[in-house]
C-alpha cells in the first residue's frame, strides 16, 4: 500500500510516497484527525470525535469514542483489522490519546498506535 507523505507531498517535479507500515499509520492519524463533511469528494470520510472529545469526562463518552473510531476503521480502511477490544481510550489530564491495536491483512503483522486526539499540531 503506498500513500501520500502528508504534509511533505510534493518535492519539486514528483510525489513524496510511503508505503506498507506507515502509510497505514498516517492515513489512521488523518482519518481520526478529520472532521466529518471535511472532505469534499466523500462528506461521509472522517469522525464526529470532536464533538465527544470536549465533553466531561464520563464512562458513556467514553464508549462513544471508541465506538466511532472502530465503526470509522471498519468503513474506511480495508487494509487492517481491528476489533472493539484492541481500542482504548486514556488522558494524561490535558490530552486524550486512542490506543489501536491493528493487524495488517496483507502481511498479518500487528502494531499498536497512541494517537493524541486533541494534539492538532500533529498532523
Amino acid at each position: 500500500m503506498y500513500s501520500f507523505a502528508f504534509p511533505n507531498m510534493l518535492s519539486s517535479a514528483r510525489s513524496n510516497l510511503i508505503e506498507d507500515h506507515e502509510a497505514i499509520k498516517s492515513n489512521l492519524i488523518l482519518l481520526l484527525k478529520s472532521s466529518k463533511t471535511s472532505l469534499f469528494g466523500d462528506p461521509f470520510y472522517g469522525t464526529e470525535l470532536k464533538r465527544f472529545i470536549f465533553e466531561q469526562n464520563h464512562s458513556v463518552i467514553k464508549d462513544l469514542i471508541i465506538d466511532e473510531i472502530y465503526e470509522d476503521i471498519l468503513t474506511f480502511m480495508p487494509q487492517v483489522y481491528v476489533k472493539r477490544n484492541d481500542i482504548s481510550v486514556t488522558t494524561d489530564g490535558v490530552d486524550i490519546f486512542a490506543n489501536i491495536k491493528c493487524t495488517y491483512y496483507l502481511d498479518q503483522k500487528s502494531d499498536l498506535y497512541t494517537i493524541n486526539l486533541t494534539n492538532v499540531e500533529e498532523v
